[in-house]
C-alpha cells in the first residue's frame, strides 16, 4: 500500500507569532512506486535513434572536425585531438555506421619537410595507401625552413598521388624569410615545376579538388604554424627568421606553371584538368 504524507499549510504571514493556527485537515497525496519505473536492465547502444547514434560516433571519431598528426616528445607519432578508432572494431553494424567518419567528416592536418630528398614527404606507416586512398579533407602545411635553390625532381611526393577522393586541399607554407624586405615565398622559378613545389602537389592530387592557401588566424592549422615559428631559438646561429608564406605567393605559384595539367599524376579516375 502506498505511503500517505500529511500535508500542512504554512501559517499566514499576518498571524501572530504566539497565535494558533486553525485546525486543518490532511489532504491524502499519493507518492508514485519509484522501484516500479527503475530501469535495471543493460544500456543497449542500438535501442537509440540513428541520430544519437551518429552523435556518439561523432564525439569518439570526429570531436573536432580536425585531426592533426604531430610528434611529442614521448610518441613519435601523435594525433590531435585523441580519438577512439578501436569504436570502428565493437561490431558489424557500427564499422558499417561510422567507417566512414574518420575520413570524411575530420580534415587531416600533416607538415612535410618538402626538401628532404631521403624519405618520402607522407611516410606510409603515418597515411598507409588504403587510408589516402579515402580521405576527403586535407591541410598540408610544407617545412620549407631549410629551403635552398635547387629542383623538387628529387622529392619523393608520390603519396599524394593516392588522394583519390580528396574534394579539398589547404595548402601553408614555412620558410626562413633572409633578410627584412624578402616579400615572397622561396618558389624562386614558379614558372617551372620542377622549381615549384606548389606545382609538384597539384599534379597529384585529382584536377576537381578546391584548393585552399594558407591559414587562418584562431583556427587549429594556424596554431600548428605558429608553434613552428615559435622555433625560432632554434635558429639563433642561422640567417633569418621563420614566417608564414602568404597565400598570395601560393595562389600565383599554382597558377603560374604554362600548361600546368592538374592531376596528370593522380591515381584518381576521370577527366584530367589545366590550369
Amino acid at each position: 500500500m502506498a505511503d500517505v504524507l500529511p500535508i500542512r499549510r504554512a501559517i499566514p504571514a499576518t498571524a501572530s507569532r504566539f497565535s494558533r493556527p486553525k485546525a486543518v485537515t490532511a489532504t491524502p497525496l499519493t507518492l508514485p512506486n519509484v522501484s516500479s519505473t527503475h530501469w535495471t536492465g543493460p544500456f543497449r547502444l542500438f535501442d537509440l535513434p540513428s541520430e544519437l547514434r551518429l552523435r556518439i560516433y561523432e564525439c569518439a571519431l570526429a570531436p573536432t572536425g580536425i585531426l592533426s598528426l604531430t610528434s611529442t616528445a614521448s610518441k613519435r607519432s601523435a594525433v590531435t585531438p585523441i580519438i577512439t578508432p578501436a569504436l570502428l572494431a565493437t561490431c558489424h553494424q557500427i564499422h558499417h555506421e561510422a567507417d566512414n567518419m574518420l575520413t570524411s567528416d575530420n580534415e587531416v592536418t600533416i607538415t612535410v619537410n618538402a626538401h628532404d630528398t631521403c624519405w618520402p614527404t607522407i611516410p606510409s606507416k603515418r597515411l598507409p595507401p588504403p587510408v589516402l586512398r579515402r580521405l576527403q579533407h586535407m591541410c598540408v602545411i610544407l617545412d620549407c625552413t631549410d629551403y635552398f635553390n635547387s629542383s623538387y625532381a628529387e622529392v619523393d611526393f608520390e603519396a599524394f598521388q593516392y588522394l583519390s577522393s580528396l574534394q579539398t586541399l589547404r595548402l601553408a607554407m614555412v620558410y626562413r624569410k633572409h633578410y627584412a624586405t624578402q616579400t615572397l615565398a622561396p618558389l624562386y622559378i614558379p614558372q617551372l615545376r620542377e622549381f615549384n613545389v606548389v606545382a609538384q602537389i597539384l599534379e597529384r592530387v585529382p584536377a576537381s579538388t578546391r584548393l585552399l592557401f594558407g591559414t587562418e588566424k584562431g583556427t587549429w592549422q594556424h596554431g600548428v604554424v605558429q608553434s613552428m615559428n615559435g622555433m625560432r631559438a632554434l635558429y639563433r646561429d642561422r640567417q633569418g627568421t621563420l614566417e608564414e608564406a602568404p597565400a598570395a605567393d601560393l595562389e600565383a605559384a599554382a597558377r603560374g606553371v604554362p600548361g600546368l595539367v592538374r592531376g596528370c599524376k593522380s591515381n584518381a579516375p576521370g577527366v584530367q584538368g589545366r590550369d
